[in-house]
């Protein structure tokens, strides 16, 4: 009978943590999209009471026509008592096809979440760099595509030269090969 009391205890535990925790995950990722939707729409007053009070200098280089987030998407969440970080992937550029993954961090403030800009833009940098990273890998695999293609004709190309030079080659030492001949055949 204790075991039970003990065992039913545990689980009701565990279910009120697994709400409580999915809260908490889900007020992280509100205020990661809300935050984000106001750096799109170039709303900085609501990005700003979003932030916390010593990382608000750094909406400056968030609000630049660097950046220029068309949109964004949110994806997996890690959720701590004290901070909370939802992976964020910004599509930038003139067409918003430039992808730069980046950690939206969150620190808790009294009972609400705000992001830490300075962080966030730390991960930005890193993930901007890996998406440059990635976009001169693609580039570099093309063009080694029309490398390679260009090597594999030129190969081909030596290929034919170097048979039509041993064929001339053949056939001028068949030619020196009669020629002697010939000069024996005289002199007998």
């Amino acid at each position: 009978m204790k075991l039970r009391i003990i065992l039913l205890f545990t689980v009701i535990s565990f279910l009120l943590s697994a709400c409580m925790f999915s809260s908490e995950s889900q007020n992280a990722v509100t205020v990661t999209n809300t935050f984000w939707q106001a750096v799109i729409d170039k709303d900085m007053e609501v990005a700003k009471q979003l932030s916390t009070w010593d990382s608000t200098e750094y909406l400056k280089f968030i609000e630049s026509d660097k950046i220029n987030a068309q949109r964004f998407e949110t994806g997996e969440v890690k959720v701590t008592e004290s901070s909370a970080e939802v992976a964020t992937v910004l599509y930038g550029g003139n067409t918003g096809n430039i992808k730069i993954p980046v950690r939206t961090v969150l620190v808790r403030t009294d009972n609400d979440w705000r992001v830490d800009v300075q962080k966030t833009m730390g991960s930005m940098v890193s993930g901007a760099m890996g998406a440059v990273v990635q976009e001169l890998n693609k580039f570099m695999q093309e063009s080694l595509k029309g490398v390679d293609k260009a090597l594999s004709e030129g190969i081909d190309e030596l290929g034919k030269t170097l048979n039509q030079g041993f064929k001339q080659l053949q056939k001028d030492l068949e030619d020196a090969n009669k020629s002697s001949t010939a000069e024996e055949d005289q002199v007998i």
